[in-house]
């Protein structure tokens, strides 16, 4: 057999990029003498069609949004609906009333999430996407080029928000997703939709460059207008006091404190945006004084009761769920996110109010006066925290373990004596983040539960 009918084990560029001809930025981003040590190579893949199918995604939802009020659907919710049962395999023949749907879960997809893939779908177009699990079990996420490239739009309507633009040109990075963990994939890649602008993404892990220095250079070199990360990342990017100008500080995936975003401000001198998102549908909201504000017109929020399948009335807590997105390989219908809000809508903006990683735990104190973890967390906001783990243990004692370069255990301690009244026992550890953690996400737990 001739060798060339072989398996293809890898892309070119050109099929990563079938429509950029000028690839030399790609390559000097690649062959940098300060560029780390890239173990991965990744593209958009968005063919002309494709291009046109995400650009008409912002015209006909971000030109002008347009959500839905108290008691009303969205215009689309109804056909949206229609087609998922009549084209999904797992919501055929289980009813064709929106309002008494059943809702979905996360184990629900990691099952089968062939199931889930709409019989119009393109199958040449999947890609796949395997996450950590870091809040649940690992997940494969599929979706197409299309709906993976539409993140962008709607990162560009919240900088429209802070009059921020991301300038479109093949000679500048546009995007850098800073990591500081102790593995993950990192590329340069090349954005179609932002006519060949540089997107990368790096590990700040000492181990992933060839020198101590690299990492800063690397970044001053191409200043990057908007770095996206989390929390951990960020504060690890800052040890590093780099001359950056980012235009905007993107945060995502654990929940920034006022104190970080304040440490965070005042040395990169532009906005850092709490950014709420999901693998399963991208972007949904960001932080603002009055909730998180809701940037999709294409999704469409409910509350529902935790534990069965009954929607609250409006402006009631309980867990979101969500229906609609843009991914034919994942169509979302009441898909339950795991998170706990209420819900608003003022001007006809929905905003997310008091936003949780999961619904309240309560914790006690000795004489059994109960402190609500959402007054824990507005307290421990004023502080710069990555992010904490917070533990009540049978005896009611507290242990807590935060990730920080700058407070003490002392902090924590009187802070939290202070909303429990001085009633209880409380250990804490600060560990200190570097270029290489290994963290967990900021988290509530009890014996009491």
């Amino acid at each position: 057999m001739d060798a060339n009918n072989g398996p293809q084990i890898a892309l070119t560029d050109k099929e990563r990029f079938p429509l950029l001809d000028d690839l030399s930025f790609l390559n000097e981003l690649r062959q940098d003498a300060f560029a780390p040590k890239f173990n991965f190579k990744s593209g958009d893949r968005l063919n002309a069609e494709q291009l046109l199918r995400v650009n008409s995604y912002k015209n006909k939802y971000y030109d002008k949004k347009v959500f839905w009020n108290e008691g009303q659907v969205p215009t689309w919710l109804e056909t949206y609906f229609k087609w998922c049962i009549q084209t999904v395999p797992f919501y055929q023949n289980k009813g064709n009333d929106f309002d008494s749907f059943l809702t979905i879960s996360r184990e629900d997809i990691r099952k089968f999430p062939y199931l889930f893939v709409s019989n119009e779908a393109n199958l040449k177009e999947l890609l796949v996407y395997h996450t950590s699990g870091s809040t649940g079990s690992k997940l494969d996420v599929l979706f197409d080029s299309v709906s993976q490239a539409s993140w962008l739009p709607q990162i560009e309507s919240v900088l429209a928000e802070f009059n921020i633009s991301i300038t479109k040109s093949n000679k500048s990075a546009a995007i850098a997703l800073i990591c500081a963990q102790e593995k993950t994939l990192t590329y340069a890649s090349l954005s179609t939709y932002l006519e060949g602008a540089g997107v990368l993404k790096i590990n700040l892990n000492p181990t992933e460059w060839n020198h101590p220095d690299d990492a800063k250079k690397y970044l001053e070199k191409y200043n990057p207008e908007i770095l996206t990360g989390d929390p951990i990342a960020f504060l690890a990017l800052l040890d590093l006091k780099p001359q950056l100008a980012p235009k905007a500080l993107v945060s995502s995936a654990m929940k920034l404190t006022k104190g970080a975003k304040n440490k965070l401000e005042a040395y990169f001198k532009c906005p850092v945006i709490d950014l709420y998102s999901m693998t399963e549908c991208r972007n949904i909201a960001y932080a603002t004084e009055n909730g998180h504000k809701v940037i999709r017109p294409d999704l469409y929020l409910e509350i529902f009761d935790e534990h069965t399948d009954v929607k609250l009335p409006y402006g009631e807590r309980g867990e979101l769920v969500v229906t609609g997105g843009s991914n034919p390989f994942i169509p979302l219908i009441r898909y339950r996110t795991g998170d706990f809000c209420s819900l608003k809508i003022e001007d006809g903006v929905p905003f997310l109010v008091d936003l949780e990683a999961r619904n309240p735990i309560v914790f006690v104190t000795k004489s059994d006066l109960k402190i609500n973890n959402i007054d824990i967390s507005n307290r421990l906001s004023e502080f710069p925290l990555a992010g904490f783990k917070m533990h009540q243990r049978k005896d009611k004692s507290i242990e807590f373990v935060g990730y920080s370069n700058e407070i003490t255990s002392k902090e924590i301690v009187d802070a939290l004596s202070v909303i429990f009244k001085n009633d209880i026992e409380i250990e804490a550890e600060i560990q200190k983040i570097g270029q290489d953690n290994s963290v967990e996400k900021t988290k509530y737990s009890s014996d009491f539960i």
